[in-house]
């Protein structure tokens, strides 16, 4: 489930391209770890977001390019500074409304937000509006749920290619 979500997260939804800053939450976690690899596959620079020191030394041996400790810095300001203020490409949300909404200022124009999570009803939408952040969300179930052939299809394809990735050592 959690390669499946985020194989459509970084390339169904936010398309990734190689060169491109994205940043991940909760670098440690299941979606997050599975995200950070498949962003370094794809050719992009990786910021992720921790708890704690040893996430910090986890989501480093994943390749992440910046781990930020988000108890003892301020992501905002680590993420312009990281980027000479040009922001990120691409935000994957698995950390909620309140990170997220932060983010909103440290995002190139035209950039991507995927969630995993539902917002916040209280969620100011301004700054993202005026950079024009396309929105997306991502749940695997989807296909499931609405019995949607192609798309079942589609994630086989998507495990087919982690197993082989798994296999030729280029995932952990």
């Amino acid at each position: 489930m959690i390669f499946i979500t985020a194989w459509e997260a970084l390339h169904d939804r936010a398309h990734i391209t190689q060169n491109q800053t994205v940043l991940i939450h909760a670098g440690a976690g299941g979606v997050g770890h599975a995200t950070i690899q498949l962003a370094k596959l794809a050719g992009a620079r990786v910021i992720t977001t921790v708890s704690t020191e040893e996430k910090v030394n986890f989501a480093k041996r994943l390749d992440a390019d910046l781990t930020i400790n988000y108890c003892t810095q301020d992501v905002v300001a680590e993420v312009l500074r990281w980027t000479n203020d040009n922001g990120m490409d691409i935000v994957l949300d698995t950390a909620g409304s309140k990170m997220l909404q932060s983010c909103f200022r440290c995002f190139k124009p035209y950039g991507d937000i995927v969630t995993i999570l539902q917002s916040a009803p209280d969620t100011d939408w301004r700054e993202a509006r005026v950079r024009n952040i396309r929105f997306s969300l991502e749940l695997m179930l989807t296909p499931a749920l609405f019995e949607l052939e192609d798309a079942k299809r589609h994630q086989g394809e998507i495990l087919q290619q982690c197993a082989t990735l798994f296999n030729t050592h280029k995932y952990r």
